[in-house]
Formats: C-alpha cells, structure tokens, sequence
C-alpha cells in the first residue's frame, strides 16, 4: 500500500513553568542535542515528511539558533500565549496540499520512525484522526472537595503525542471554535468523526518536571552509543607544477598531489574516517579510482556524501581531529581557512575541528618531501 506524505506541527512555544528550570525544557540536551533538535531531526530524516514548521516561543533567541539546521521543509513560526493559538500560527503557515497533519508535542523526545509508520498506517479511508494511547496503571482517585471518590481505571488511557490527522479533518476553523481543549483530538471527538487508537510508547513520556526528565535521558542516551573512526591517506607530489588543495583550500606550493580526483589528502582522510566509524566501507569502496566517473572529481563532493550516508543512519558527528604531515609546505597559516571550509561541508562547529601539522624530522618519503600524509580521528553518536 502506498503511504502518503505528511506535513507536521511540533508545538514548541511552552515556558515549562512546571519544569522549573532557568531555561524552557525543549532547550535542555539530551545527550549531544536538546530536546528541539531531537524531535526536529525524527520528522525530518522521515522519507514521508513533506514540511515541518516548528512553533517558539517569542523569546526563543536567547536559547536557540534557527540557523543550525538547514533544510528547505523546515520554518519556524512564532506561537502565541496558548497551545491553541500556537498550533493556529502553525497551520496558517502550513503548506496547501493533500499531505495528512502530525501534531507533536516538543516535550516528548521519545518520538521515532516507528510511531510515525504506525500512525500513518492506521489513517484508512474512514478514519479522520490516529492517536497513540497507553492504559492507566495507578489506582484513580477523584477528589471534589471532602469526598474522596475512586474511579476505575479499567478504561481510562493516557493520550500521547504525535497525532496525526486526515487532510482538512483539523482546520483554522474548527480550532478557533474550541477553546477548551488539551490535545487536537478532542475536536475530533467533540465532532463525531472517528478516531482510531494505537498502541503508544512510554519513551513518548512527556517531560513535565525534571524527574521525567531524568527518567527519559537516562532511557534514551542509553539507546546510544559513541564510536570512532579513523582515516589515514597519502598522494605523491607530482614532478610538474600544479595546484595543491588541502581541506578544498588552494595551498601556495609549486606542485600538487597526484591522484584520480582533485587528490586532496586532508579531505580524503576525513571520509575515510567517518566511513569507518559506521562500519561502511571507505572511500576507494564508495568513489572506485578505476572508474572514470570520479576522474578530478572536486574532493568536498565525496566528504558530502560520507555525511549523507552518516545522517542517514541517525548518527551525528561530535568532532574531527586531523594530523598533517609533510615537510613542506607550512601549513599554520592556512588552519583556520581550512577549518571553515570543513565547518562548512560538514556543518560541524568550528570549534570542534582540530587541525594540526607535523614533519618526519626528515625521515622517510615524507621526509625527502615527495609527498604528504594525513591521519584523522572521528568521533560520532549513533
């Protein structure tokens, strides 16, 4: 069965007062990511996801870079004093297609590929709206003034988020018509359409107070792990004059490296490196040099595809620490260039690329200046 596409609202403009924290809940880290970010990026690494607008508060600058994450389905908006009026300000800024609606909670990181299948799986013809629900374990207890009353459990659910909702089933309309709501859901039921539930996930834990907030760091940085990679790469210097490119910046030296593509050594090492920290190969297995198709290929275009296929399986890259080393020439003054190009095509922090150079005490190949060498370690989390 063909699966449709799908738009999606992460609610994100709550202070948290609850939390109790100087800063608002969706800005705290999990693991290497805050919490946004972990729910930015499930949505957007989804082969289904069509747009993703994501709604903040209006003091949001303080805690958060819009400009990290760079992807044409995604935008920001700008939300208001209720979560109501917030996910207005979403739909109104929501593209107008045929896509189904995800509505998510920012404070419910838990969200994985998964649920998102399940809930697009169960919007059949006749359903308007799929929501994830969990049973209620805890023993009810109703209190209205003096009286203590028990209520049984047996049918009482917890309602999670994302939901997701048929095209045109949750409108601008029907929203402003409904003030008292907790989730979108309820105008779905308020309006007799059918709802189907699914099972939910107690990873979909909604952070409240900060003992959810230990419970779910502590079940989700579990579910992660840190790895390394290596990469360690050499080209000859040709014996006529030609351009040296390092880290894809021009060097002034009077002869380039010799190799299939444009022969960038720094570059090459890189891809190496955090081929090997996924266990997928290296470069040679990816960009053959036998085959013509690669011939002078511009080498940033291979480190790009290395962090494609790094994205693709959820990793995230946390630093590169790379070793120069040549007799000649002298590369302190080219580091920073360097550093921001690499910042660039990978769009890892400048902060966290080292770039340092040695010789061989003219020893060896390297020593007698005929070529240069270039060792680098990766570290990612996945």
């Amino acid at each position: 069965m063909k699966l449709n596409k799908f738009n999606a609202i992460i609610v994100a403009a709550g202070k948290g007062t609850r939390f109790k924290h100087s800063t608002p809940k969706q800005y705290i880290k999990i693991g290497t990511d805050n919490i946004i970010d972990i729910n930015i990026n499930q949505f957007l690494s989804h082969k289904l996801c069509d747009s993703l607008i994501v709604v903040l508060n209006k003091d949001f600058q303080q805690y958060y870079d819009c400009n990290k994450i760079k992807s044409r389905k995604l935008k920001f908006v700008i939300g208001r004093n209720s979560r109501k009026e917030s996910v207005l300000e979403g739909l109104k800024k929501m593209p107008k297609n045929n896509n189904s609606l995800l509505i998510h909670d920012a404070a419910r990181p838990g969200i994985d590929h998964e649920i998102i299948d399940e809930l697009i799986k169960g919007l059949t013809k006749n359903v308007s709206c799929v929501i994830p629900i969990l049973p209620l374990n805890d023993s009810i207890l109703k209190i209205n003034k003096s009286d203590l009353d028990s209520i049984e459990r047996k049918n009482l659910y917890r309602i999670q988020t994302p939901q997701i909702f048929k095209n045109n089933a949750l409108s601008l309309k029907n929203l402003n018509l409904n003030d008292e709501i907790t989730d979108e859901s309820e105008i779905i039921r308020k309006e007799k359409k059918k709802i189907k539930t699914i099972a939910g996930k107690e990873k979909l834990l909604k952070i409240t107070t900060p003992w959810d907030y230990k419970v779910l760091k502590n079940i989700l940085e579990k579910e992660r792990v840190f790895k390394v990679g290596n990469g360690f790469d050499v080209h000859k210097f040709s014996k006529k004059p030609g351009k040296l490119l390092l880290g894809g910046v021009p060097i002034d030296h009077p002869y380039g490296l010799i190799g299939h593509s444009d022969a960038d050594v720094l570059l090459h090492s890189i891809t190496d490196a955090i081929f090997g920290s996924i266990s997928n190969g290296d470069i040679g297995s990816h960009f053959p040099p036998n085959n013509s198709k690669w011939k002078d290929v511009d080498s940033s275009f291979f480190l790009k595809k290395s962090m494609e296929i790094l994205n693709n399986k959820k990793a995230k890259l946390i630093n590169i620490d790379v070793t120069i080393i040549c007799e000649k020439p002298k590369i302190l003054k080219y580091q920073e260039q360097i550093i921001k190009n690499i910042s660039n095509i990978t769009k890892l922090s400048i902060h966290d690329i080292s770039i340092k150079a040695t010789t061989t005490e003219g020893l060896g190949f390297i020593g007698r200046n005929e070529g240069i060498a270039v060792m680098s370690n990766v570290m990612i989390y996945i």
